[in-house]
């Protein structure tokens, strides 16, 4: 485990078990009416099993002093037992045809929230969190809750509520016999809570380890290409099993220790098992209680040390899960970066004017700003160029445009508007971004192609790849537009990624266009069709080029050099190339070289 990793899962509170219900209360609002319901039927359903050892006794009672008039009053109790099982079987199915319509219900609605709450989290949470981390988390998280839910209205609540009528009854039958019960149970719950409170740091790291472990395998995958080219298999696979091997031992460690736990709760129900036989055996000799008494008294108890076990049960599996509900509670309640203002402007279209006053921005509490007071203009209509050394601030520019962060001083204006004023789905509708990497889905060529524009016709997505210039190679593959490219676009070159990242900015018609590197890493060909292809779609929009090759912006209107987060300068390619002793025709210069070398 890394320190940053150690760092990042860390950062979960423990929250107390008062706070743990409310939140997870308030989480599962919508279901109330389930519960109710579930919850009438259970109380109904235990108290019906305390009367059916009732009925019992009072046979045998019957029994022992029979007498052919009570024969009437045998069978009246007899077909009494019989109505009280039968009714019981009955709501015991309405019961859990409810349960687990609720269970389905809810593994739906809380898989819904995950991913809701995911999409809708600022694009520094997700750069921050790692993706395997955020899986398991849900993926535990939810199940975890599911099994509560499963536990306490199949087990607990039924359990409970017998447990307090049998209780009652035992008082009711002889007070002694339900002073050895209420001697006893203390004693269980009480180590049943120091156990699992013990327990409780090695669950935690177990969930963290659980995280990091599902987080690597991610990353061994995303990056098998790396990991089989520099030939590390084998480390991957080390890394990976010394975290296994930890999670093992840990586990060995929680469920040793609860075998233990186990074998000590289980010694104490024995030790009340042979109290209440002693004291029932006890009260029939003096004549205190009859047989059945005897009998109905000793079935009660029996209930309730199983009830008591299965409670334990319960509250062992809660502690064990309960890390789990926090840390997918923590995800639910995490606050996204970036605050979408109540009734935000919702333009219906915009000039794309962009201006930049005064802003700086850090993307982390005491690192270097990677732009400082950063005052800039970027017309409507026109072509500007945003160069410069790496770690200039250009590509921090563009998330700042398309609000992915806020400034921490300073702000970002849109047609004169500050950012922070719109409602953040709306002005995105206006813009659309090719990067370095296009981000390309498992999907159809023409999936991927339309997936800023989910209601585009066939013939609108063949149109944007025509202006893309990625038609001449969408027609060249096996099923043409209808070709699965694999996951990230792993069947499709670096040049045909980006023409179909082209081709989806171009289809969903933006007002502002944004080119992050969108030609930095590919082959002089593919630069050029992807070169007159941004130049087919720049008339009439506001277009921003990010670039490292000055070629590729000769003929914007505008070129904004910027180095440490500031300008350094500006102007066109003609009058900045002819600027003695400039940051711009010092790049040009570099790169000449570097194209003769």
């Amino acid at each position: 485990m890394t320190k940053n990793e150690n760092t990042k899962i860390s950062s979960t509170p423990i929250i107390s078990w008062k706070t743990f219900w409310v939140e997870l209360w308030r989480l599962l609002a919508p279901f109330r009416e389930f519960f109710s319901a579930i919850s009438g039927l259970i109380i109904i359903c235990a108290i019906l099993n305390v009367a059916s050892p009732y009925l019992l006794k009072l046979v045998i009672d019957s029994l022992q002093s029979f007498d052919i008039t009570n024969v009437l009053f045998l069978l009246e109790l007899i077909i009494l037992y019989f109505v009280i099982e039968e009714l019981s079987s009955i709501l015991h199915y309405f019961s859990d045809r409810k349960i687990l319509r609720l269970l389905v219900e809810l593994e739906y609605f809380l898989g819904l929230t995950a991913q809701k709450k995911l999409v809708s989290l600022s694009l520094g949470y997700h750069e921050r969190e790692n993706t395997g981390g955020k899986i398991i988390k849900i993926e535990k998280g939810v199940d975890k809750i599911s099994r509560f839910l499963n536990d306490i209205f199949w087990e607990v609540m039924p359990t409970f509520i017998q447990l307090l009528l049998t209780f009652g009854a035992l008082f009711w039958v002889d007070w002694r016999i339900g002073l050895s019960f209420l001697i006893m149970a203390p004693a269980y719950i009480i180590i049943t809570y120091f156990a699992n409170k013990r327990l409780y740091p090695i669950r935690k790291q177990i969930y963290r380890d659980y995280e990091i472990a599902s987080g690597k395998m991610g990353q061994s995958i995303i990056n098998i290409n790396a990991v089989q080219s520099f030939v590390q298999e084998r480390r991957e696979i080390s890394e990976f099993d010394k975290i296994k091997i930890k999670i093992r031992e840990n586990e060995d460690t929680q469920w040793g220790w609860m075998m233990k736990v186990g074998l000590g709760r289980n010694s104490l129900v024995n030790i009340g098992r042979i109290a209440v036989l002693f004291l029932g055996v006890y009260l029939v000799a003096q004549g205190n209680i009859g047989i059945g008494t005897f009998i109905f008294a000793f079935t009660l108890s029996e209930r309730a040390y199983v009830s008591l076990f299965r409670i334990s049960r319960f509250y062992d599996r809660m502690e064990e899960g309960r890390v789990g509900v926090n840390r997918l509670l923590a995800l639910f309640n995490t606050p996204s970066d970036i605050i979408n203002k109540k009734r935000g402007l919702k333009p219906k279209h915009i000039i794309g004017a962009i201006k930049f006053e005064d802003v700086s921005f850090y993307y982390g509490v005491n690192k270097k700003p990677a732009i400082k007071k950063l005052n800039l203009k970027i017309n409507s209509g026109e072509v500007t160029a945003l160069v410069g050394p790496s770690g200039g601030g250009k590509t921090t520019v563009a998330r700042l445009i398309y609000r992915h962060y806020d400034p921490q001083e300073g702000r970002v204006l849109l047609d004169n508007t500050d950012l922070r004023d719109y409602d953040v789905r709306s002005f995105r509708k206006f813009l659309a971004i090719v990067p370095q990497e296009v981000e390309i889905f498992d999907l159809s060529v023409a999936e991927n192609i339309a997936y800023a524009s989910p209601g585009a016709s066939m013939k609108e997505i063949k149109a944007a790849a025509r202006v893309a210039n990625a038609e001449e190679f969408i027609d060249k593959l096996d099923k043409g537009y209808d070709t699965l490219v694999g996951e990230r676009g792993i069947k499709l070159s670096g040049g045909q990624r980006q023409r179909l990242g082209i081709a989806r900015a171009v289809l969903a018609n933006p007002r502002v266009l944004i080119f992050d590197e969108a030609t930095s890493n590919l082959d002089s060909t593919s630069e050029v069709l992807i070169q007159e292809a941004i130049e087919k779609i720049s008339r009439g929009r506001t277009m921003i080029i990010i670039a490292h090759r000055l070629s590729t912006i000769r003929k914007a209107d505008k070129i904004i050099v910027l180095k440490n987060g500031q300008v350094a300068e500006e102007g066109n390619h003609a009058s900045l190339a002819q600027t003695e002793g400039g940051l711009y025709a010092e790049l040009l210069r570099l790169q000449f070289l570097g194209d003769i070398e």
